[in-house]
């Protein structure tokens, strides 16, 4: 009991629900009572109240509060923990000077055996305010205005059947379409390659086990025979889908691979790593091709071949685009500078005319391979690091998805959002990919689950061929 006169001091902070971050209303929640006390608080305040704290001030406290609860474990020992980052990554993300990358802040709060809803409520307070400083346009500020105008509400995709495929007892962080489009292969966070049938939606052989980590990268050989893995157990494997055992194991990066790819020959296998390094393989013999690739200040996490194979565009930590002669292993211009984050996609357009990138700076960017210079202005509209981007192969269409559980789709002539964002997942989509044929689209998430979307138009078959014919009279002048 306390006397009615004794002075009471309460430290509040406001957060923005967890569960609805885009929620006008906001929580006044307690987190310091001076007497100590417990109380129990929930005050609903106006969209116009002003923060009694800087919010990144009021996380970094939080989370160095955890730290010393911990035990104030070393960086190294800290990475370690995670088993997905850099030493020198887990030590910014402690020290919390900026706003750290969610996904880094999540993999932290987790080791430290923190809230992880806590700490996304104190993120998302965070990053609204610093949107709210800075003059440019982001994703709060566009929702209405720029992402959903009532003529592009249409519906492009629906999920197919009443539930997602379900098997994976982790994260499911990679899908890739095997090239008939009949089977998608998925790498998930229990360290299994899982093929799916995409007719049925039902698995389509036993999990191909192998790994001892997380696998984080899956790729089809261009004939459809082999499916190439890269997890955490720093080894790259290549399958024979008809078999449940690796045809052969990889060894050299010193890191979680983080992306795997096929040259179109089929000959080469390339695969870059939380190590800074792109390594070139050759599939018959599984031997290096030649030394490895280093130019990146922290991981490489992306990685994409174009049409015709002479190029590798390879992202990184260091929020550059650099692209390689997959010939000679030299960068054939300087990088492509202009995310403000890390790149942790890229993908060429079919045709090889048109190179995307995505990542933590929230944006979509387009880039003309051949002088390097962005086309057009970055696409804005995800809430957090954009994890996967993907051209559809017939149509002027792209897609993209992120830490904020959406998959959007855009329109490639004009920039603008196409149809509604497709919202199936409970947590963010770390991989997305179109069925060959453009007629489907696989996407996968941190809720375990691998989802296919049908597209909701009658596809044009005529002008898929026509696409399918000019890339194969391109491959043959640029092969002859």
């Amino acid at each position: 009991m306390w006397r009615a006169e004794e002075p009471l001091t309460i430290c509040a902070k406001v957060l923005r629900d967890p569960m609805n971050p885009y929620a006008g209303g906001q929580k006044l929640t307690a987190v310091g009572l001076r007497p100590p006390g417990i109380w129990n608080l929930d005050i609903t305040m106006s969209p116009q109240a002003p923060l009694p704290e800087d919010p990144l001030a009021v996380l970094r406290e939080r989370l160095r509060d955890l730290y010393l609860y911990a035990g104030e474990p070393s960086s190294r020992t800290l990475a370690k923990q995670t088993g997905a980052m850099s030493h020198s990554t887990a030590h910014g993300v402690i020290r919390c000077i900026s706003l750290p990358r969610w996904g880094n802040l999540e993999l932290v709060v987790e080791a430290l055996k923190g809230d992880v809803t806590e700490f996304k409520a104190l993120w998302i307070a965070a990053h609204n305010a610093r949107s709210q400083r800075e003059p440019t346009v982001h994703a709060e500020d566009a929702q209405e205005s720029v992402l959903d105008p009532p003529h592009e509400q249409e519906e492009l995709y629906r999920p197919v059947g009443e539930s997602p495929a379900e098997g994976h007892s982790g994260a499911v962080w990679s899908v890739a379409f095997h090239p008939n489009g009949h089977i998608l292969a998925s790498g998930g966070g229990d360290g299994t390659v899982r093929l799916w049938d995409t007719t049925t939606g039902k698995p389509w052989r036993e999990p191909l086990l192998g790994h001892t980590g997380a696998v984080v990268a899956v790729a089809f050989h261009p004939n459809g025979n082999l499916v190439a893995s890269g997890g955490s157990d720093k080894t790259v494997r290549l399958w024979n889908i008809d078999h449940p055992h690796p045809a052969r194991e990889l060894h050299g990066h010193t890191g979680t691979v983080w992306s795997v790819a096929f040259h179109p020959n089929g000959h080469i296998l390339a695969s870059g790593g939380i190590d800074g390094t792109v390594r070139l393989w050759d599939t018959t013999t599984g031997t290096p091709l030649r030394e490895s690739l280093i130019d990146h200040d922290g991981a490489g996490w992306a990685l994409a071949f174009n049409v015709d194979g002479r190029l590798l565009a390879n992202g990184g930590d260091d929020g550059m685009v650099r692209l390689w002669s997959a010939a000679s292993g030299q960068p054939v211009r300087e990088p492509l500078v202009g995310h403000s984050g890390a790149v942790v996609t890229v993908a060429f357009h079919p045709d090889g005319h048109l190179l995307a990138s995505g990542g933590d700076d929230e944006t979509v960017r387009l880039w003309d391979p051949v002088t390097g210079c962005a086309t057009g202005e970055p696409f804005i509209g995800h809430i957090g690091p954009v994890r996967s981007v993907a051209f559809h192969p017939g149509a002027d269409l792209m897609a993209s998805a992120g830490d904020d559980g959406l998959l959007r789709l855009w329109h490639l002539d004009s920039g603008k959002p196409a149809g509604r964002p497709l919202d199936g997942h409970t947590g963010p989509v770390r991989a997305i990919a179109f069925h060959p044929h453009g007629q489907l689209l696989a996407t996968a998430g941190a809720d375990r689950k691998v989802r296919l979307w049908k597209s909701a138009q009658p596809p044009d078959h005529e002008a898929l061929y026509r696409r399918i014919d000019y890339l194969h009279a391109r491959l043959r002048r640029l092969t002859s």
